[in-house]
């Protein structure tokens, strides 16, 4: 693994919700990071190869790993620590292609039971 470049504690940070499955990573990085830290700080969290990493924003392919985060429209303003900027990552297969996107949706704690119950055969309340 090649080592992972240190993080800028600049004022300027965005703050990211990476996505994959029922992944969720959350990062704080600079809008002039470029793509390929970005790949090689997630790769190094989920002890993965970075060169297996292609990320899409809000439908766009980041496919430039030179490119900075804000050179894709990723900024502060977008990306507050409130309301964290969305991505999300797919991995290389071995044939070369890329996995389907799919992100799985948060669900609350009662929809979860009441999605229990239910495999289990038990009546739900409707309120």
């Amino acid at each position: 693994m090649q080592p992972v470049p240190p993080i800028s504690n600049a004022a300027s940070d965005c703050y990211l919700q990476i996505r994959r499955g029922k992944q969720t990573v959350f990062m704080d990085v600079p809008e002039t990071l470029k793509v390929l830290d970005l790949k090689r700080f997630l790769a190094h969290i989920l002890k993965l190869n970075h060169e297996l990493i292609r990320f899409t924003a809000r439908g766009q392919v980041l496919d430039s790993d030179t490119k900075s985060l804000r050179e894709y429209g990723i900024t502060t303003k977008e990306a507050r620590p409130q309301a964290p900027y969305q991505l999300e990552f797919v991995l290389q297969l071995d044939d070369g292609t890329f996995e389907t996107e799919e992100i799985v949706p948060y669900t609350s704690e009662s929809s979860s039971r009441s999605d229990e119950q239910q495999q289990m055969g038990m009546a739900t309340d409707s309120k």
